[in-house]
């Protein structure tokens, strides 16, 4: 008996066998179309008219059964999930042939050209794209497919990076940044469409960020206010919503700049035409004045606002308070806290270095009051003696002063803006020159403030060291109805650990390295009055530290917690227990 491979036709797939492969066994099968756009404004452009009928074309030379079924939008060809019901339809029975116009209708991507195609096949239906006459299922022209599929991607990419460049000159030569224009913004008309400030809309933009300055709206109330006078969005017709206000809050547009590629490596910031004017001297001299639609300071008052606001506030009274400022001394990663077990707890995120491995005997996180032990021991070691006093008094002078980072970078900002100004001719160099003395001189002030004239009483100083070492000896109340004393006390300890110190280094269950705060009143009386650098625990904290640094994983019967106290009060003088239980587990 031959074997059934001899009966094959060579060079025919598989998948194919059951598929009609030519253009004759076509007819009379059911078919759908596929009329696909790259964007809504190509549909009175022609485009859906032109597929069309290159579509009716190709259903009389087929000889196909249309059926009513048709896939018509505005989607790119990169998006696949628009195919997907044509996939239900074939699926059903209901079509065998996909009727598309020209490849790139069908997918730009040859990945998702392939895999749709064997989508498509899996469920019985070909496609026949009618500008070449090419049939999914013709064996001898898989080439032609795969061919097409490729052409299609590099052509998009190819009119992509062509259109990116042509949108980048226009961004360059005429400070256009392309895209819909901002709220209170147009385009220009003559001599050629470019952006400008709206005479009649720009006024609506500045009142929304004065109303929002005020600080008595949020993004959801400033939207509503927003509706109530009666300001739509010119594109849409329809009321500002919230995530549009918080985009327009955001839009430097509105502050004389222009942003390219925002949020990306290559972002690109330069100065907007609106951001300066001419003004008429007396003298009939002329003079550029800064004067965007919306002020230096009216901005920077916005931001701060939407900066204090996206910062998470104080925890609340239900939340854990956790000790701040520890760092792993091997990795520099910021130990997080949680109470999972419903005991406060410090672990190391993920990754865990290696060091706190080695350190830590494979462990990854340990208790808050592991550290608060170590923390108490150092402030302990402050000496408020007469010869600390002296030098606490003699250090404290004026407070350090602040360097406004976000002054130095808009005036830096500024410098590079001009200097592009010069070069491509927007700015002749006798004004140039004259700016950016102007804008050396700013930034060198702003680098250097001056000290501000305030000093730190000295008695504030000691009177806060004196805090500390009465914060850290109170003995915290374990007992439930005391869990707001206890927790006012832990909010009071992690406060006192954020003022004193910059960052404390930890290695496992040990602090390697305290590195004390700049700040004038905690920082610096510290640093005179600690007389070692280095704190040790002694007793049963020490035995805790101890046993954790050998790898021991067990409870420990050394806990200081008032039940491990009061199970050694109740050890008989013979070393043995009058009563059976276990310490908890540190």
């Amino acid at each position: 008996m031959p074997r059934r491979t001899t009966r094959r036709r060579i060079g025919v797939p598989d998948a194919f066998r059951r598929l009609p492969m030519n253009e004759e066994d076509l007819a009379g099968l059911p078919s759908f179309r596929v009329i696909r756009v790259s964007t809504e404004a190509q549909d009175y452009r022609g485009g859906p008219e032109g597929q069309a009928h290159e579509l009716d074309l190709a259903e009389r030379r087929t000889r196909v059964t249309p059926t009513d079924l048709e896939l018509h939008d505005a989607s790119p060809g990169w998006d696949a999930g628009r195919l997907e019901p044509a996939l239900a339809w074939a699926a059903d029975g209901r079509v065998k042939v996909g009727l598309v116009p020209y490849f790139s209708r069908f997918m730009r991507d040859p990945a998702l050209a392939f895999a749709f195609r064997d989508a498509f096949h899996a469920r019985g239906c070909v496609l026949y794209f009618a500008d070449r006459r090419l049939l999914s299922s013709d064996p001898a022209r898989q080439g032609d497919f795969g061919e097409q599929a490729v052409k299609a991607q590099i052509d998009n990419l190819d009119r992509a990076r062509a259109i990116a460049a042509g949108i980048y000159a226009k961004f360059r030569m005429h400070r256009d940044p392309g895209g819909h224009p901002a709220f209170g913004f147009r385009r220009t008309s003559e001599p050629r469409p470019v952006l400008e400030p709206d005479p009649d809309g720009i006024a609506a933009a500045v009142l929304l960020f004065e109303l929002y300055a005020s600080g008595l709206y949020s993004d959801d109330t400033l939207a509503l206010e927003a509706a109530r006078r009666g300001l739509v969005s010119p594109r849409t017709g329809r009321p500002l919503t919230a995530a549009g206000i918080a985009e327009l809050l955001r839009n430097p547009v509105y502050n004389g700049y222009l942003v390219r590629f925002r949020g990306f490596a290559d972002e690109e910031t330069v100065e907007a035409p609106w951001r300066h004017r001419q003004v008429e001297r007396p003298d009939r001299s002329s003079e550029i004045v800064v004067d965007p639609p919306v002020s230096d300071e009216l901005w920077e008052r916005v931001q701060a606002i939407r900066s204090q606001r996206a910062t998470a506030g104080t925890r609340s009274a239900r939340e854990r308070v956790y000790v701040p400022r520890l760092v792993c001394h091997g990795c520099g990663a910021a130990l997080r806290g949680h109470a999972g077990s419903g005991r406060r707890r410090m672990a190391h995120p993920s990754p865990v270095c290696a060091q706190w491995l080695d350190a830590s005997g494979r462990r990854t996180s340990f208790r808050a009051e592991i550290y608060e032990w170590q923390i108490a021991a150092l402030l302990a070691t402050a000496q408020v003696d007469e010869s600390a006093k002296a030098r606490i008094v003699g250090a404290l002078g004026g407070e350090p002063p602040v360097i406004d980072i976000r002054r130095v970078s808009r005036l830096e900002q500024q410098l590079r803006a001009i200097a592009l100004d010069n070069a491509f001719g927007r700015m002749s160099d006798e004004v140039y020159l004259r700016r950016k003395s102007e804008l050396a001189g700013q930034i060198e002030a702003a680098r250097r403030p001056e000290s501000a004239a305030q000093t730190v009483d000295p008695k504030r100083a000691l009177g806060y060291l004196d805090d500390l070492r009465s914060l850290w000896d109170a003995e915290l109340p374990e007992s439930p109805e005391h869990h707001e004393v206890r927790r006012e006390y832990e909010l009071r300890r992690a406060q006192a650990t954020a003022a004193g110190f910059d960052r404390l280094e930890v290695l496992g269950p040990v602090i390697v390295e305290a590195k004390l705060s700049d700040d004038p009143m905690a920082g610096a009386s510290l640093a005179l009055s600690l007389q070692p650098e280095r704190a040790e625990l002694v007793g049963d904290r020490a035995e805790v530290v101890r046993r954790l640094l050998d790898g021991r994983r067990s409870r420990l019967a050394h806990a200081d917690t008032p039940e491990a106290r009061k199970k050694r009060r109740q050890r008989a003088g013979n070393g043995t227990l009058s009563c059976f239980g276990r310490g908890e587990r540190i």
